[in-house]
Order: structure tokens, then sequence, then C-alpha cells
């Protein structure tokens, strides 16, 4: 077969596929362009969801009649001059590829005015035509238009219909593009936002704080869940990476099957990285149900240089040039958060007309949104350093919450409370004078049960027992990793492995711990060789989580469940005494290995509402 030169309109299409796969695509990349622009308002409008028109008006600082004709020139962009520039990007958008991509597969038309422009210059660019030269518009209301830009793209893969009947309902569509304008909404604050289907308004949101807009966005405006916000680490070790600022915040107490509620914000972009979602949910993995995500949205800021965001067309994936710094790093920020903050669970939900009760909330905080604050810890070894150029006064505008005083680690929360007795045989009651805690005295038990195993298991001498592999089992590595994983090998045997370098890649597995079983041992000794490589240097209490496997969590959190004390179990007052003593001193005393809580709390206040004492 004779290999030829692509027709352009061809070439065209196949670049503006990988950009533009759906209308979300197209909003996404205009609103990044708008934003890059300096807008502080904008609205999006569509028909048909967006098939029929998307509408995006913002106003930014617009675009000169020169400007407005090489927009939608292929790799034309004011955001980068040199391979320098490449090397710390700041923007949002940067490939020059957004505008071309859409006027290949719609009709694109450009209205835009300069602050100190007299009017404002129409562009029109039709799929597979050469655009016309841009002109001074004649008509009245062009002349008085405002500041910013109007871009509108009419008939979306008209031209394209393979691509077109891939595309859902207008429903489905919608709520595509809804979640792309919230996602960026919560990566700019300071932003108003305003989406419209039709007439019909689907979100208006107004420019406010960062932890506002997550209040508004995550909570969908609800108020049962306190928002807890913090930033910083918890002593990762020194690396080589500039200063990296963690913000977090995360609505306590709810949970659902999907992670759509997991946002990730790397320099003000929104990102869909494996890397960070792995290292948020890691800490949760004992805080919540099985196949339970939390509503959690990560901040980070770091400098540009270590990092690549030209991965994919769509700029949604990034890389890292040390991802176990940043993995450890964000890991640390949300497992003390988690420690600090997570539980006991609050009755704060309870129909006083009714018998209807629902606990929807963890936490030892007020919840008021006010009080949150916005901090940041630079890795140790390094001096505070100037706010990272390009975003560094967008992010503290928006970020800026009033101080929270420092919180002690308090081991025992209930230190102070009276044992009042049993409930059900099942619950342990404690009044603490402003507040009745429930203690699930089956959850409790298990999660100190669970903790020993664990514990047995990790620092056991001599080391726990191995079962000899019939065949024994290679797992390849990259050659340059070799010197860190040898030094390493002996974690590995620490934990009931008999291992050895086999080559200059291979690892040979001889023998795995007794708590292993053989099913799909392959597979789970590779994922154990990359978490290996994954931890710190000293793997400490977070760093042997990341090591243990799926089945030996499970084998400890079956046998810590079948020898607890049971829902039922008539207990004496030392022994309720001395199980919530041992838990507190738990690295997760607030929940179950597989994620129940174990303490509620009901406030006083809210006693007195069931009984009409307080209106």
């Amino acid at each position: 077969m004779k290999i030829r030169v692509l027709d352009p309109h061809v070439a065209e299409r196949i670049a503006a596929g990988e950009v533009i796969e759906r209308p979300a695509s197209v909003v996404k990349e205009l609103l990044e362009n708008s934003l890059d622009a300096g807008a502080t308002e904008i609205q999006i409008v569509l028909e048909d969801g967006g098939k029929g028109l998307i509408e995006i008006t913002d106003n930014g600082q617009g675009m000169n009649p020169d400007d407005l004709a090489l927009s939608v020139k292929r790799h034309a962009t004011s955001k980068l001059s040199s391979l320098e520039d490449l090397e710390r990007i700041s923007t949002l958008g940067f490939r020059g590829e957004a505008l071309p991509s859409i006027a290949a597969v719609s009709e694109l038309t450009l209205l835009s005015r300069t602050r100190e422009a007299e009017s404002a210059y129409e562009f029109q660019a039709t799929p597979f035509e050469a655009p016309r030269k841009p002109a001074a518009t004649t008509f009245g209301h062009f002349l008085n238009s405002p500041h910013g830009t109007r871009i509108r793209a009419v008939g979306l893969f008209s031209q394209v219909p393979a691509r077109l009947k891939f595309l859902k309902s207008q429903a489905a569509e919608v709520s595509q593009v809804r979640e792309w304008v919230e996602r960026l909404a919560l990566a700019h604050p300071s932003v108003g936002f305003k989406l419209l289907s039709g007439e019909r308004v689907i979100s208006n949101l107004r420019p406010t704080t960062e932890v506002n807009r997550v209040q508004a966005i995550l909570a969908d405006g609800q108020t049962d869940y306190p928002i807890l916000s913090e930033s910083g680490n918890d002593g990762s070790p020194a690396n080589p990476l500039a200063p990296i600022k963690v913000r977090a915040h995360w609505l306590q107490g709810f949970s659902s099957g999907q992670t759509r509620k997991l946002v990730q914000v790397v320099n003000g972009r929104s990102v869909r990285d494996r890397l960070l979602q792995q290292a948020i949910l890691q800490p949760f993995k004992q805080a919540l149900m099985p196949g339970q995500f939390p509503a959690f949205a990560l901040f980070l800021e770091i400098d540009p240089s270590e990092l690549d965001v030209n991965v994919h067309p769509t700029k949604t994936e990034i890389r890292f040039l040390n991802s176990r710094v940043v993995f450890e790093t964000v890991s640390r920020a949300v497992q003390g958060m988690i420690g600090k903050h997570g539980a006991p669970a609050f009755a704060n939900s309870f129909s006083s007309s009714g018998s209807s009760y629902s606990s929807s909330g963890f936490g030892g905080y007020d919840g008021s949104v006010g009080s949150v604050p916005s901090w940041s810890v630079t890795e140790p070894g390094f001096t505070e350093s100037a706010p990272l150029p390009g975003f560094a006064t967008k992010l503290s505008e928006t970020s800026a919450q009033p101080e929270l005083p420092e919180f002690s680690a308090l081991k025992h929360p209930l230190q102070a409370g009276r044992f009042v007795g049993t409930l059900f045989n099942t619950y342990i009651v404690y009044d603490q004078g402003q507040e009745l805690a429930l203690i699930d005295q089956h959850a409790a038990d298990e999660r100190i049960r669970y903790e020993r195993l664990r514990a047995r298991v990790f620092s056991e001498t001599p080391h726990p027992v191995s079962q000899a592999l019939l065949i024994p089992e290679a797992v390849q590595f990259a050659p340059e990793l070799r010197v860190e994983l040898e030094q390493r090998l002996s974690w590995l045997e620490a934990l009931g492995f008999e291992v050895e370098l086999f080559s200059e890649n291979t690892l040979l597995f001889r023998g795995i711990p007794v708590d292993w079983s053989n099913q799909g041992i392959k597979m789970r000794l590779k994922s154990l060789v990359d978490r290996t490589l994954a931890a710190e240097e000293k793997p400490d209490s977070h760093s042997r989580d990341n090591l243990m496997d799926e089945a030996l969590f499970e084998t400890l959190a079956r046998e810590a469940c079948h020898s607890a004390v049971r829902a039922g179990d008539r207990l004496q007052p030392e022994q309720a005494a001395a199980i919530l003593d041992q838990l507190f001193t738990c690295e997760h005393p607030w929940n179950c290995p597989h994620g129940r809580p174990t303490v509620v709390r009901v406030p006083r206040s809210k006693i007195e509402e069931w009984f009409q004492r307080r209106v």
C-alpha cells in the first residue's frame, strides 16, 4: 500500500478528534481560554445539549483583529514563545489546538473587544472553508458590545456523522458539561460561572471563597455535612522538590458509590490523575465502607518545572518529576486530616415529629464554613518560597480563610466522660456533660484487635512464618531501580517473603507469608513490588499500609471480627472502660477495619431539640 500525505481536511478532523470528543470538551477548552484571559464572569449557553449551539461569553481581556485571525490557526498561541516556556507552564492552555479543532467540527464565530478598542470585531470560520479576514462590525450592538469575548460553535459534528452518532441524550450531554463547569469553578472560585440549557439555568455560581465554592458544589448546597479544610503534610522526609503546598477540603460524613466528587486541582488546573486519586483514597480505605468514596477536593501547588502537563491533548493528565514524593506528601496530608478529624460521628439529623434518625456527619469540628483555615507547610529542609509565577495570585486571593486555632493531638476525646452503662448489650454509653457518646462495642473491639494483628505481622521478631512456593515466581522491574529495590528487600523479608535478586531486572519469590493465598499470585507480587518502590525510605505505619495486600488485609480484618466482643455480649464496667482506653490508642480509632463508625456523639442541644426544649 502506497504511503501518501493526508488531505488537510482529513488531517484536521483527526487532530480535532484528539481534543474534541463531545460538547463538554468544547466547553472545557473555551472556559480555559476565558480563564487564561483573566475573565471574572463567564456564561455558558447550550442548545440541544451543546449539539445545536455552544456559546461562551466572558469579560476577559479580549482579542484584537490580528489575534482573532491567528486564533483559529493550529499551534498559534499567546502563552508560549520558547521551549523553556513549555517547561514552566503556568497557563491552562498552551497548545494552540482548541479553536482550530472546534472550527474543524462546527461553524465557529468569534466576537471580541479589547479594553482599548472602540468596537468589537467578528471573525467566522466555517468547517473546511478558509476563514475570511476579520472586519470591524458596522452593527450598533457590536459597536456597543462589552469588553471580552463571545464564542459560538454551531452544529457540532454536523459534518462528522460518525462522531455525532456516539453523542448521548441532551440530558446526558448537559450533565457532562455541568461536571466540567463545576470542576473548573472549584479550581477558580473567584470567577463567576453561569450555565444555561436553553433558557433554563442549570448552575449559577457567584464569585466566592474556595471553601464556600467547595460547599456549594461538593455538598450541593447542603449544610448537614461539615467542610473540614487543612493543608500541609505530616512529616515526610526532605525531597529535591520546591515546597509543595497542599490544601484539602473534606465533606465529612458524606460518601457515595462514585468518584465524581473526588476533585484534583494542580496549579489551578483541574486534572484526573491516578496517582493523586490513590494518594487520596488509600487513607480512606479504613474510614469508609467498601465501594464508597469520599467527597474530597485536593488543591496542589508545585513548581511548574516539576511536572509535565503536555501529556495528552486534553491536558487532563499530568506527570510529576518525583511522583513518589508527591504521593507520600498528599497521602500523609490526607491521613493526618482523617486522624485529626475523622470522627466521632455526630448524630446531627433527627426528625422530632417522628422516629426517623440518621447519622450524617463525622467530626470533632463544628462545621461552620467561616472557621475553616487555609494553611501551607513546606517540606522539611526547605524555607517558604515566593508564590509561583502565573498562578500564585489567583490562588492566594481565593483561598484566604480565617485561621483555626491549632488542634492538639487529642488521643482520648472521651476521657472526661462518665460511664453510664450499655444499651441493648451493644453500645457503651458515656455522658460527657454536653454530649452523649455511643460506642459500638463490637466495632471498637474489632478495630483494637485488627491493629494488634497488623502490628504483629509487620513487627514480629523473628520474621513471620513463610510458606514455600512449589514453583518460584519471577517479577520483573526496570533495571535502573535495581539498587533501590535491593536496599528494600529486607522490608519484604520482614513481611514473610522469601525473595532474592535473580538478575539485573528480576526478583525471584520462593516463599510468601502464610496469610497469603496463591490466588492471582503473579499480579499481586508485581503490585507488591510496585508498592515497595513507591513507599518511603523508612516505612512507618502509613507506608506499611501501602504494602499490605488486599487478601492479607481481609484475613486480618476477618480474624479481628471473629475474635472481637459481639453485639449482645453483656460487658462489665471495667471491660467497657478497657475497650474505650485501648480504642483511642489506635491509629484509626473512629472506624472498624471495614469502615463502620465506632463512635457516635449526640450533642445536648440536639437532645433538647427532640424534646422541644429548644425551638
